[in-house]
């Protein structure tokens, strides 16, 4: 026994030295844990990868970018690494950051999965938001002119309508319903061919020059219609194009004020006073308008009402999509 007492004192700070990297490593394990468990962050990692930027994140997420700054900032130091190297092109994912965003990936999806399947539950009534996206030209000529009919008949409904060149991902929800110049090839969507849409070449009713006198005014968008875009391309010597947008709006105004030829939707630009049509060498063929929405939506009252509304309005301007007498010029 008396040999025995010295020996108290330092087995117990031997087991105290033992264990103390255990206990940081539990802290830290814990840490990690709930870094990881928290959608805040999550979602901050999946803005920043989406969109590149602070500032692109923010307005994803209706913050200020400091506080995507915060949170990021935060995240990374309960994790003990980067998730993202900062570059002049932006952010890009470190392998842990990429490891992160698989995982809010998944979590993002099977989360949208369950609320698209509830928002596709056939009971309950007629009442809550949809959300459609159309090109701004067709938001405003064709669709916006048209929603008092569905808002009288169901007064408990919310249209969003969102003029927007950009596919929005319906499978992510950024959309319910979307109306389009051409058939996405992704899995889980209705596709249903709506109509057409015609174009043709105009310039200002005030400028009497010829087509083959004319500038160029181009459309030019990544995202935008393939076949739009390889038209322009064949019709239009890029040392006569003097301005290119991404944006009909844009193109219709330039046109109107007198700055050259513009290949524009005949639904925006056929009637417009201070525009005049040119003939041109050879007519577009018209492009199909699709509508799209998520098959697990395929019940929802509010999805069927609205594209029944859809069907409705595209069948009523159709006259105004392809006018009588196109092709205007030689096919």
């Amino acid at each position: 026994m008396l040999h025995s007492m010295p020996h108290g004192p330092r087995m117990a700070m031997d087991f105290r030295t033992v264990d103390a990297p255990n206990c940081a490593m539990a802290a830290r394990k814990h840490t990690t844990d709930r870094a990881l468990s928290d959608w805040d962050r999550l979602r901050v990692v999946l803005a920043l990868h989406r969109g590149g930027t602070l500032s692109a994140a923010a307005r994803a997420l209706g913050v200020d970018h400091t506080t995507i700054a915060r949170r990021l900032e935060g995240f990374e130091r309960d994790l003990g690494a980067p998730l993202f190297e900062r570059g002049p092109e932006g952010f890009a994912a470190t392998s842990l950051g990429a490891a992160v965003l698989a995982a809010a990936e998944r979590m993002e999806g099977e989360v949208i999965g369950l609320l698209r399947r509830l928002d596709g539950a056939a009971g309950g009534g007629l009442t809550g938001s949809v959300r459609l996206t159309t090109t701004p030209t067709l938001a405003a000529a064709l669709f916006a002119p048209a929603l008092g009919t569905l808002l009288r008949a169901h007064p408990g409904l919310r249209l969003d309508l969102v003029g927007d060149d950009r596919r929005l991902d319906l499978s992510r929800r950024e959309a319910d319903l979307a109306v389009r110049l051409s058939r996405p090839d992704l899995p889980g969507l209705v596709a249903r061919r709506l109509g057409a849409i015609a174009f043709a070449c105009y310039a200002a009713a005030s400028d009497p020059r010829s087509f083959e006198a004319q500038s160029f005014l181009a459309y030019e968008d990544p995202s935008g219609s393939a076949s739009l875009q390889h038209y322009l391309a064949a019709l239009a010597l890029p040392a006569r194009t003097t301005l290119r947008s991404n944006t009909m709006t844009a193109l219709l105004a330039a046109a109107r004020a007198g700055l050259g030829c513009a290949v524009l939707p005949c639904i925006a630009a056929e009637g417009d006073p201070a525009l005049r049509r040119l003939p041109a060498p050879r007519a577009m063929p018209v492009l199909p308008l699709w509508l799209l929405y998520h098959e697990d939506l395929r019940r929802s009252p509010r999805v069927r009402a609205t594209v029944a509304f859809v069907d409705e309005v595209v069948t009523a301007g159709r006259a105004a999509l392809v006018p009588a007498g196109f092709p205007f010029d030689p096919a």
